[in-house]
């Protein structure tokens, strides 16, 4: 069975890419033998909502795996990128992959 992944991209940092690095997403967990559930967009705004969200998501499905375009993606909220990384570790076990490395 594969392990569960959901996908995160702030839209501001897609420059309108959005489905494309979806896609993109979606091929990394395949590659990885992960089965992709869906993506989790954080509005323009950025106030992280969405990352709530998606942590809630990680802890009801059970799933440890989120796949990001960049680490920038997780940046340049109300909270550092490295604070974001380990609450998605702490609250959900969850391991940080992206596209870039």
């Amino acid at each position: 069975m594969q392990a569960l992944t959901y996908g995160y991209v702030r839209d501001d940092l897609a420059d309108g890419r959005g489905e494309e690095l979806e896609r993109e997403l979606r091929a990394l967990a395949r590659s990885r033998g992960l089965c992709f559930a869906a993506t989790f967009h954080e509005s323009c705004d950025g106030d992280g909502t969405a990352l709530a969200e998606l942590t809630h998501e990680l802890q009801r499905a059970d799933a440890h795996h989120v796949l990001t375009p960049s680490l920038d993606h997780l940046g340049g909220q109300t909270i550092p990128r490295e604070i974001l990384i380990a609450r998605l570790a702490r609250d959900a076990a969850a391991l940080v992959l992206t596209l870039d490395g």
